[in-house]
């Protein structure tokens, strides 16, 4: 007769640990994790560049988007600081409140997870390709022809992006194939691909400044920080919170970048005039190099209408009013996406399939959790932090229904 698990987890991703230590902790015994690769936590690896941004310290349900609720499952499970103290690790907050593990090491959370839960079997290299429950018992077939047999299921196979790390989205075909409701997936947290031709001269470039995002002229959101430029796109920490809310058709999204956020339309005028003072005679290229790097002052100069050899002495007021418009608020059209460098993806299993405790409602025993759930968040740690939150309810769920059922 085949094995029973307990409790059998799919994917052994930040969510899926999770899971998994919070089950093993609460005495669940016989808990095995399927990974199609080769090793579990790949992905938490290469968070925050190796480092790991496991939380962030002001974290409330208003930083989510997407169709679930997630106030409660944040409330119940607190702090990140807690949950990994816990487990032996401990962790550090830099001045924008991001919550790394002290040895600032990405392998120091995989290893407090791993460590915690050591008598949790790992199938690696194993793919679900079939999900169904019979008698009240979930069966898994995988493509090596493996049929494992469990109580409870928790789906944590991640996002639709990411395929190096597992996530292609693929694995929601098992959920679809049960009618639960998924919400397609989209790349997010992601550079923005721009016009070629306003890019070519800026690859390389950083900035500071703040960028927004605009819907048929409509202003969405704006987002400050470090603005980078490449060849075809539009990169930093500020335009991956923007790509978020890139939804619909390319074409009708602008990125406006503002390089003077902190001056007003007429302070702005007043510097400029400053540095044709200091620069009398000169053209305005060199005129503007003591407040921008040359090719950005090249391309605005350029939308401006003014020839970068101009002397600037020959500077009308609507010359300098258009260039001053154009210092804070030159945009960039959307052209898309970058799928391949996306940090996480939208969608996922929508949010009135699931209860309270991610278990789907149409099918009792099999939860969903991580980036699996239509749940998304800006860059920051949040991302990890609602892995940590969702893998921890579901696993404590499943050990208090199991703990019950033994003492009826």
């Amino acid at each position: 007769m085949k094995e029973i698990f307990n409790l059998l987890i799919l994917g052994g991703g930040a969510s899926g640990l999770a899971a998994a230590v919070t089950a093993y902790e609460m005495n669940v015994k016989k808990i095995a994790i399927l990974e199609r690769l080769p090793r579990t936590g790949k992905k938490i690896l290469a968070t925050g560049n190796g480092r790991c941004n496991l939380s962030h310290q002001n974290i409330s349900a208003p930083d989510y988007q997407g169709s679930y609720d997630v106030t409660g499952i944040l409330e119940n499970f607190g702090s990140a600081e807690a949950f990994f103290e816990n487990l032996g690790l401990y962790c550090r907050t830099d001045e924008q409140g991001r919550i790394y593990p002290y040895s600032m090491s990405a392998n120091a959370v995989l290893d407090a997870l791993r460590l915690q839960c050591s008598g949790v079997a790992e199938f690696c290299n194993e793919q679900a390709v079939k999900l169904f429950c019979k008698n009240r018992i979930w069966h898994i077939l995988t493509e090596s022809g493996t049929e494992y047999l469990s109580r409870f299921v928790i789906f944590s196979a991640g996002g639709t992006v990411q395929p190096k790390f597992g996530t292609d989205g693929t694995a929601f075909r098992l959920l679809e194939n049960l009618n639960i409701p998924v919400i397609q997936g989209r790349p997010i947290l992601c550079p923005l691909l721009s016009d070629k031709k306003l890019l070519q001269s800026l690859k390389g470039l950083r900035v500071k400044g703040s960028v927004s995002l605009y819907y048929k002229n409509k202003l969405l959101k704006s987002e400050t920080g470090e603005i980078q430029f490449t060849e075809r796109t539009i990169s930093g920490i500020c335009i991956f919170n923007l790509s978020v809310l890139v939804k619909h058709q390319f074409s009708d999204y602008e990125i406006s970048v503002n390089l003077f956020p902190e001056l007003t339309h007429s302070e702005l005028l007043l510097r400029l005039r400053k540095c044709r003072g200091e620069r009398l005679g000169l053209p305005y290229e060199d005129m503007l190099s003591g407040l921008m790097q040359k090719p950005l002052a090249r391309i605005i100069l350029n939308k401006s209408g003014i020839r970068t050899n101009m002397s600037c002495v020959r500077a009308s007021q609507s010359q300098f009013s258009r260039l001053a418009e154009n210092c804070q608020n030159f945009r960039f059209p959307v052209l898309g996406t970058v799928k391949e460098q996306a940090q996480a993806s939208a969608g996922g299993v929508a949010g009135d399939a699931l209860d309270e405790h991610l278990q789907v409602k149409s099918h009792p025993g099999l939860y969903i959790t991580g980036e699996a759930v239509d749940v998304h968040a800006p860059c920051g740690g949040y991302q990890l932090h609602w892995a940590w939150a969702s893998g921890y309810t579901a696993g404590k769920a499943v050990a208090e229904q199991i703990s019950a059922e033994k003492n009826l």
